[in-house]
């Protein structure tokens, strides 16, 4: 198999055939989000708004099977960073595994060439997948009283964390922390941004 495709995970065939079937200017889309994603230029993919586009296209696509493209995407684009393969190169490649369609090579080959420079640069990111903390909001409270203790008067901090998954659905997660915990966290995020300053 190609280089670019030598670690593709096994039973990728579904995903690519339902990827070589997409609108032209859907997948470009979806290609195009994908680098922009990689080059942290955009903190997620947009999903929902690719979801509106399937539907303004008429096409019905799985959530699962979306999560599956933009995957079998990131890997391409990120092998193909690694690599630093060139786009005549890239799109040689995907048709050489007799998996991709001439359409399908050509545009990602062609979105390779046009928004890749960055990655073909510097290939430093992270080869795994982690989330992102898009939004971090407190506040302090009082819990007055509870089922247990009339007169509780306890301190608390509320936190609500937004995160973006590496498919670009966003979750909040809230959680309450003691006035200590809350201290404690503040006191090592400042070290942590103490030790960033000396790099």
């Amino acid at each position: 198999m190609a280089e670019v495709l030598e670690k593709l995970p096994q039973g990728c065939d579904h995903t690519i055939d339902i990827l070589n079937r997409l609108p032209t200017e859907v997948f470009s889309d979806i290609c195009h989000d994908v680098l922009f994603f990689l080059q942290f230029k955009i903190p997620a993919i947009d999903v929902e708004t690719l979801k509106e586009r399937f539907e303004e296209n008429s096409v019905h696509i799985e959530d699962k099977d979306l999560q599956s493209i933009l995957h079998i995407l990131k890997y391409i684009y990120r092998s193909a960073s690694k690599l630093k393969v060139h786009h005549n190169s890239l799109k040689k490649q995907l048709l050489s595994s007799l998996k991709f369609t001439e359409e399908t090579s050509e545009n990602i080959a062609c979105n390779w060439k046009e928004y890749g420079d960055a990655l073909k640069s510097d290939h430093s990111f992270p080869m795994f997948d982690v989330g992102k903390l898009i939004d971090m909001q407190w506040k302090l409270g009082v819990a007055v009283s509870s089922d247990d203790c009339r007169n509780l008067n306890s301190t608390f901090v509320a936190m609500n964390l937004k995160v973006a998954d590496t498919s670009g659905k966003l979750t909040s997660h809230a959680f309450e922390m003691t006035i200590p915990q809350f201290k404690n966290l503040s006191k090592q995020l400042q070290e942590m941004a103490k030790s960033m300053e000396m790099v």
